[in-house]
């Protein structure tokens, strides 16, 4: 077994190595990280020699990680986490934080908010970073926080949570369908409305959707014409088709703006939209702030904090 002296490795090498594997760019990461490309170039060389290993390999004009750098990226997110915990002395100061927010929602949840959330941060820290990503299948929720490839992630709220995670409710909608009035009638029964074209969202997960169970629970099962992987292209999907989608209203705000919409013809409780993140950052002075920034934005102000422990 090849003996590494891991007092060579320090926090700023692992950070550099964590920025490059996610930008996948050494010029990206440098520009990310405000430092110049031969500096990060530098970096990586060092770790390599350390570890023994490429860490990445070229591939065309881009680079990959190596089967090493794979499996190391997650335990450093944790690693990095646990270090910026040690000097954590309750305060945060966002001006003099040189690191991204990353902040992990389905376009579903997000696509009326995401700027909304970005102007609030850009108000107290105007040179952050802000990256969003997707979060795509619920069942990636404990992954990307447990990574830490997602600071938090503003979520539907499923039938429970694994206990590892905390969440805050920040809001509730009603769902809806969604049709394009020039070419479909709003639909009267559930019968119709099973047999009826619909086009859903494809996370490429096998887990079924909220609504596939429902209707399982009740005998029914509904037909899917067209999946596709965003909310902006199912929403193209629908127009001038006669295609119908069920989602959050609020969406006819942005991805849907200009179709139509009309009541569930089955009965149909609130969804809820929640803050969600990792209980190891449960004391973070840093993630606290990035809390309470979202929650101020999306939270109704008359709704109180409800907070799991």
């Amino acid at each position: 077994m090849l003996k590494i002296d891991t007092s060579q490795i320090n926090g700023r090498l692992l950070r550099i190595f964590l920025t490059v594997y996610d930008q996948k760019s050494v010029s990206k990461a440098a520009h990310l990280l405000d430092i110049s490309q031969s500096t990060v170039s530098h970096n990586i060389e060092k770790l390599r020699s350390i570890l023994g290993d490429s860490l990445f390999i070229q591939a065309g004009r881009g680079i990959i990680p190596s089967a090493h750098a794979e499996q190391m990226a997650p335990k450093v997110r944790r690693l990095l986490a646990q270090m910026e915990a040690l000097v954590d002395t309750g305060h945060y100061d966002s001006l003099s934080d040189a690191e991204p927010f990353t902040i992990a929602a389905n376009g579903t949840t997000l696509a009326h908010e995401v700027t909304r959330i970005r102007d609030a941060i850009w108000a107290q820290a105007p040179d952050k970073t802000v990256i969003f990503r997707e979060l795509g299948s619920r069942r990636n929720l404990e992954m990307m926080l447990d990574s830490a490839r997602a600071n938090i992630a503003v979520a539907v709220r499923p039938a429970s949570y694994p206990q590892a995670l905390k969440h805050q409710h920040l809001s509730s909608d009603k769902v809806v369908v969604f049709h394009d009035a020039s070419v479909t009638k709003p639909i009267q029964s559930i019968e119709e409305y099973c047999q009826a074209r619909h086009a859903a969202l494809d996370f490429g997960g096998t887990g079924k959707s909220e609504l596939a169970v429902s209707l399982e629970e009740m005998g029914l099962s509904r037909k899917i014409s067209c999946l596709v992987p965003n909310i902006w292209l199912l929403a193209e999907m629908v127009r001038g088709s006669n295609l119908i989608a069920t989602f959050p209203s609020q969406l006819g705000k942005s991805a849907f703006a200009g179709l139509q919409s009309y009541p569930m013809p089955l009965p149909q409780s609130e969804i809820h939209f929640d803050l969600v993140w990792h209980r190891r950052y449960d004391n973070s002075a840093r993630l606290k702030w990035l809390r309470d920034t979202i929650s101020g934005v999306l939270a109704p102000t008359n709704e109180e904090d409800t907070t799991t422990q």
